[in-house]
This record gives C-alpha cells, structure tokens and sequence, in this order.
C-alpha cells in the first residue's frame, strides 16, 4: 500500500480540474514567465556576502546539515523589524563588500556585534545580507542552533524546535512545515497542476514518501533534501514517516516501512520531512522533473543538462508561487512577508549556486529555455542529448 492513501487510485498525479482552472494555470504561468524574461532583478544594484564566505557557510550548514517581531536591529538611528532588513526590499541598508550591518554600542561608538552572542566580534565573522545577519564564524561549529529550512541562525530567546532527527526549525518556518502526509497532500497537488499548466502531466504512480534526515543518509550516505530512485536502484523498503507530534520542544515521528515494487521506471520520490511548504515544494518540483524525464523515456544525459533542468523547474515553481500560491503568502502580516523573503532566498539560492551540475547547469538550461522555450528546450535534448545553441 501507498505512504499516501489518497495514491491508490490509478496513477498518482490523476487530478481533475475545471476548464477555468486549466485556463487560470496557463496564465498564471504565461504571466510567471513574462516576468521572469522582462523583469530581471539587476544584481548589480545589491549587495551580497562574500562568495567565497557564504559558500562555506552555506556548505558547512548543508552538511551539518525569527514570530521575530521583536527582535529589531539598529540602522543609522531607525529601528528596523527583523525582516525588513531583507536587503532586495531595503536597498538603503548600508552595506559594503569586506564589511557588515553596523549597530551603536553603549560607547556610542561604530562597532560590529554578533547578533548571535550580542558580543564585539574580534575574530573570523561572517554575513547573510539577505537576512540582516552578522555573527561570529565560530557559531556555525558551536552548537548554535540554525535553521534547516532558511538557514537563520538562534537569536536571543526565540524558540526553535528540534526535529526527530536533530535539525532544527525556526518559528517562522514550522508555520508552514510539512510534518507528515496529510500536510503533503494539497502540495503535491498543486506541483502537479503546475506540471499540467506547463503540458507535462505525469500519467504514472509515483509513491511521494515523506523520511527524515537519518533515512536519507542510510541510502544514499549523504544529506540530500529530495531524491528520485529509480528502477535500477538497489533499494527494496523505505522508512517513511506517518505521523509526527510536537512534545514541548521536539517532534517525533512514527514510521512505517513501504515495501518498493520491482520493474518500475520511477520507484519513488523521497522528500525530507519538516520544511516549509514552499520550500519542500521547490525541492518536490525538482524530484519531479527527474521522475518525468524518466518516465518520458529521455536517454542518459549528462549530469549539468539533467540536474539543470530540473533546477529550472524548481526555479520556475517558486517563481509561480507569486500568481498562483496561496493566500498564505499574501497580505500584508509579517508571517506572508517572511514567506515572500523565503521564496527570493530560495531563488537567489538557487541563481547562484556555485557547483558545475546544479549551478552552471542552471544557468546554462535557463539561458537555452528563455531563447527558445521550454517545450524546444525539451526536444532538443530528447534528440541530441545537448542544449540547443
């Protein structure tokens, strides 16, 4: 039987929607992708981090693995919410490259604090622009804790909670966590009307299994957020997760094993448990890009082309989300304002990405797609496992 109950019926994407349901997806996506070609952010008028320092923190938090509102930061004598020091919405934030978001100490005297420890930072220090942080280097070895999901590290007495395999989730973003498979369901449904928005539906049953951190590393011996496994992987159970409860502090999960069927182009797609919907759902549409190219029978193609597309269409996803999301990130509260600020760092995540696959592939495969279009796109590769020109 199916983790998921309501996957049982004939194929696992089967939905089925109105004639002015197709008709809103086709436009929002026709919209997503007018602005996406019209309306580029222009880089060159922001500040960032250091490549090189977000890069090994980005890294060291990937493989190790604020409600903020009144947590504020002094700016040039304004007193500013957590979040509206996201730089892409306060441009005059002043920053510089080599330096960082300055406070006035009690000496009234320019110096600059880890907004961590609260103490002068007099060692190594590093810097997220995109959420107004400074801290020392040696918190991301420390014990500190950081969020899984958008990578923030603990500030003063917020409280995080500590996931059933030891990641942890901040406030903000177990708002809209996806703990078990009920919280899974209307995702995947909406990643699914995405693909039919985009004529790429999937007529294939597909387990969605939600595991945590620790079943993923007994897999594939590594931290992944998402995997696809196909037929010729040697796997024949997973320990999928049921149902998770929060005591205190903590969640815990109850698990139970799915036993995969055998001769199947797509075994399964596992995502990692606990993170917000709209970025589990990022990582969904990139899972679900593998599992489309295989069971459309495209040819074993090189790893950036592969890993680039599927990029893309996690880009793309998060992209549609500002037409066709739900109304949780709209309005005006400072949780819909947070989830805005989540969706461009998953972008922004994304975009610059440093590694050969799931960089220069992005890259690459948006550049061919915005020339030519995604269906062109597709073809092309099907025919001559290469990007067209």
């Amino acid at each position: 039987m199916s983790a998921y109950g309501f996957l049982d019926e004939g194929p696992s994407y089967e939905v089925q929607f109105s004639e002015d349901e197709n008709e809103d997806v086709v436009r929002a996506i026709e919209l997503s992708l007018q602005e996406s070609q019209a309306k580029e952010i222009n880089m060159g008028d922001m500040e960032f981090p250091q490549i090189d320092e977000v890069e090994e923190l980005a890294q060291e938090l990937e493989e190790s693995t604020l409600s903020s509102t009144d947590l504020s930061a002094s700016t040039g004598g304004i007193e500013l919410e957590w979040w509206k020091l996201f730089k892409d919405f306060n441009p005059s934030v002043p920053t510089s490259k080599g330096t960082s978001w300055w406070r006035k100490s009690s000496k009234q005297c320019n110096t600059l604090v880890c907004d961590v420890c609260e103490e002068q930072i007099c060692s190594a220090w590093l810097r997220c622009t995109y959420w107004g942080q400074t801290f020392c280097q040696k918190h991301t070895s420390d014990g500190t804790p950081c969020c899984c999901a958008c990578s923030r590290f603990k500030i003063g007495d917020m409280k995080y909670i500590t996931l059933s395999d030891g990641r942890k989730l901040c406030p903000d973003c177990r708002h809209t966590a996806v703990m078990d498979p009920e919280d899974c369901k209307p995702l995947l449904d909406e990643v699914h009307r995405f693909f039919k928005g985009l004529n790429m539906k999937i007529r294939y049953y597909i387990p969605i299994l939600l595991v945590d951190n620790d079943e993923i590393i007994r897999i594939h011996k590594k931290n992944l957020f998402g995997s696809t496994l196909y037929e010729k992987f040697e796997l024949d159970a997973v320990n999928y997760v049921t149902r998770s409860t929060q005591k205190g502090k903590s969640i815990e999960v109850v698990k139970e094993v799915e036993q995969l069927l055998p001769g199947r182009k797509v075994k399964a797609v596992l995502l990692l448990y606990g993170f917000p919907k709209i970025a589990l759902g990022a990582t969904l549409a990139h899972e679900m890009m593998h599992a489309w190219m295989r069971v459309q029978g495209y040819p074993g193609l090189p790893l950036p082309i592969e890993e680039g597309l599927s990029q893309v269409m996690a880009h793309k996803w998060l992209e549609w989300q500002s037409f066709a999301g739900d109304d949780y990130m709209k309005g005006t509260s400072d949780k819909a304002q947070f989830l805005r600020n989540l969706k461009e760092f998953l972008k922004y995540g994304i975009e610059k990405r440093h590694s050969e696959a799931y960089g220069h592939g992005f890259r690459e495969v948006k550049w061919a797609v915005e020339r030519y279009g995604l269906r062109y796109t597709l073809e092309h590769i099907a025919r001559a496992r290469k990007l067209p020109k």
